[in-house]
């Protein structure tokens, strides 16, 4: 008669079925330890290729960095001059959007002197600019009528090609009115030190 055994059959084959599993896993892994084992194991000259091909490519990496080097000052150059260029063209809308104080001095054609017609003297409203303080005191004049506006002289020269102003006399004019914009001067006036 068959007895049966005194101990579970499956206490025996569950850490069998373990070990078993662990051993196919190591199975499975092997080729990848080979891979790693494999590239280690390089020869000598393939080393040396290797060692000379990066060191080529770290060359030519190099010398693209020095080439774009050159160039890195001329863009940093042509960004703070797109930078002005923006400011300035902002002042300039705002200085159109700011009501300007317009005044206007006559050139006689046949003298090349200055004068300027003031509404305010009734009896003579033809106002001469013989020389420089003249011409100062009525900047000041007007500077002070002006009050925050831009303060401008146009000056209207002859119609007919008369030889006046002279280019001294131009000069000169230059000089008297270089402290407020005109249509003498382009750019703009030189700032007075207080």
């Amino acid at each position: 008669m068959i007895q049966m055994p005194h101990r579970s059959v499956t206490r025996f084959f569950i850490p069998l079925i373990d070990v078993l599993l662990l051993l196919f896993s190591i199975f499975l892994l092997m080729p990848a330890f080979k891979g790693a084992e494999g590239t280690s194991k390089m020869s000598e000259v393939e080393l040396l290729e290797d060692n000379e091909r990066l060191k080529r490519e770290l060359k030519r990496l190099w010398d693209d960095l020095k080439q774009f080097e050159k160039y890195r000052d001329p863009v940093r150059k042509l960004k703070e001059l797109q930078a002005e260029l923006e400011r300035l063209q902002k002042e300039k809308d705002q200085a159109l959007k700011r009501p300007n104080f317009v005044r206007v001095i006559d050139v006689d054609g046949k003298t090349g002197k200055l004068s300027f017609y003031d509404l305010t003297n009734i009896d003579n409203p033809r106002m001469p600019i013989p020389n420089k303080q003249t011409a100062q005191e009525l900047i000041a004049r007007h500077k002070k009528e002006a009050g925050k506006r831009l303060l401008y002289y146009h000056f209207l020269m002859p119609r007919q090609e008369t030889g006046r102003p002279t280019q001294a006399q131009e000069l000169e004019y230059r000089d008297w009115f270089k402290n407020v914009h005109n249509s003498l001067v382009k750019e703009p006036p030189v700032k007075e030190k207080s």
